[in-house]
């Protein structure tokens, strides 16, 4: 990937991994009506539960203040789709860490965990979740603490059933047996949580037949968000997304990569109807392209902006952003599905600060997901006129 990876910076599924879980698990999911709903308070959201500092630097006139997002798969799988499932993280004999089987639990503690954090004062401004499928994931944001918060497409907002992008081929050799053709079970899985006011909200689905194996009992998509951060002259908007896994689609590499590139062809052109230059832009998500060359390289070609990777600057840049792990390569965003970027606006500029991860270690011996929360800190800097002062916010 040496040509694309020094594209990727600028300076400036749903699975089980066993046919057998999946069986034992659509079985669950019909007795049990098979979707959770979500509600959430109408929009917009006007709480608000932090104030950022605004920085004015006197020799420029450029103002600045600092948020932070968390992005998380946090597993929150009916079950038994999530028992038996290994994270990532290795004990001291080198063997993988399970996650914990009962998901519900699993899912208060990552909200309690949240809520400590808060109450120290370090809590994620913005947190993208994804996987958020069952009951318990909505008490994530309460539990938190967050004021305001959505989710992506419900299981009933479906999409198209498929775009002219795809090949007839493609379309015609969908399998009932992985799950292709059972319509949807589950949610987008997809959750935002926001300190700040919550304006407007897209919720986008993937077109209902371009996705591949058991991924498509889910109706991932899109889930795009304008919060008014106090301060900001302008909206900033944020969007997470989870696209078509690889090897747990549980159909072939090559036909999970023609899913995950339709994926990535919808939610490119669903962001450029939306588009506003003058927002500050930042993304997050799994997107499900660790050790994938193929997905990577697609990803950047077809990019309508220039792709902002956190990872990438850091390793990169280590002087303007500080990272509290060690990379393991030199090509950080090949080894992780969760990626966060960035796209500056018309007259605000964003630098990532610093990176971390959050639950990256076990609790009681058990991972509370088999992803990690990866954590950047943001400056947003944008000119004010000699004759205006910025907004002096006020808690709402």
């Amino acid at each position: 990937m040496t040509n694309t990876s020094t594209r990727l910076f600028a300076k400036s599924g749903v699975g089980g991994s066993h046919l057998w879980l999946w069986v034992m698990a659509a079985a669950v999911m019909i007795l049990t009506g098979c979707s959770t709903t979500f509600r959430h308070a109408q929009l917009p959201q006007n709480g608000q539960a932090r104030i950022p500092e605004i920085q004015i630097d006197p020799a420029t006139g450029v103002s600045s203040l600092e948020l932070s997002v968390l992005i998380y798969n946090v597993a929150g799988l009916p079950w038994p789709i999530g028992c038996g499932k290994a994270s990532r993280t290795v004990d001291e004999y080198g063997e993988k860490i399970p996650i914990a089987c009962n998901r519900s639990a699993a899912l208060r503690a990552i909200g309690d965990s949240l809520g400590k954090l808060r109450r120290q004062g370090l809590e994620p401004d913005i947190v993208m979740l994804q996987e958020a499928f069952i009951s318990a994931a909505a008490e994530i944001p309460v539990r938190a603490g967050y004021p305001n918060w959505v989710t992506g497409p419900g299981v009933s907002d479906l999409g198209l059933k498929y775009s002219g992008r795809a090949s007839q081929n493609f379309i015609d050799e969908r399998s009932f047996w992985k799950g292709e053709k059972l319509g949807k079970w589950q949610s987008s899985g997809l959750m935002l949580a926001s300190n700040f006011p919550i304006k407007v909200v897209y919720k986008h689905p993937f077109n209902q037949w371009e996705c591949a194996g058991f991924d498509c009992l889910a109706n991932k998509g899109l889930l795009v968000a304008e919060i008014e951060v106090p301060g900001l002259p302008y909206h900033l908007r944020v969007a997470t997304t989870h696209f078509n896994s690889r090897g747990r689609s549980g159909v072939s590499s090559e036909r999970a990569l023609i899913a995950h590139n339709l994926q990535l062809d919808e939610a490119r052109d669903f962001l450029r109807t939306i588009i506003n230059r003058d927002l500050p832009f930042i993304w997050g998500g799994d997107l499900n392209m660790r050790n994938s060359n193929d997905r990577l390289v697609y990803f950047v070609e077809t990019s309508i902006f220039r792709i902002n990777e956190v990872s990438a600057f850091c390793s990169a840049y280590p002087e303007d952003c500080e990272t509290q792990f060690e990379w393991r390569s030199d090509a950080p965003w090949q080894e992780t599905q969760d990626l966060q970027g960035w796209v500056p606006g018309n007259q605000i500029s964003i630098m990532p600060l610093s990176m971390e991860m959050l639950f990256d270690d076990p609790v009681d011996g058990i991972m509370l997901s088999d992803h990690d929360g990866v954590f950047v800190k943001y400056r947003l800097s944008w000119p004010v006129p000699s004759n205006l002062s910025p907004v002096s916010p006020e808690i709402r």
